[in-house]
């Protein structure tokens, strides 16, 4: 994966997951753990990766293959971005 493929997919869930902790902070008054936030995450993540049967027609391994590819990418962006807010936010409690 190039970083231009990189930077377009965290560029493109980074509202998301800025949302996440937006919301999550708000109702619970802390930050989620990154188990609450992955399982967050990971029921919007499909609108990102797409659904199976939509990646390829050329047989089920490829399209296997396809979608791991994807899922990767956007799980390695996400774990960057998360990292990231997790950051900030600390920052911002200590000024």
């Amino acid at each position: 994966m190039d970083s231009s493929d990189h930077d377009g997919i965290k560029r493109d869930i980074s509202v998301t997951v800025t949302d996440i902790f937006d919301s999550f902070e708000e109702e619970n008054n802390r930050l989620p753990t990154m188990e609450e936030f992955r399982t967050i995450f990971s029921h919007k993540a499909e609108q990102y990766i797409g659904p199976m049967d939509e990646l390829s027609v050329e047989g089920i391994h490829h399209t296997t293959d396809k979608h791991q590819l994807r899922e990767q990418k956007l799980w390695r962006a996400v774990n960057e971005l998360e990292s990231e807010q997790r950051c900030l936010r600390s920052e911002s409690d200590y000024s």
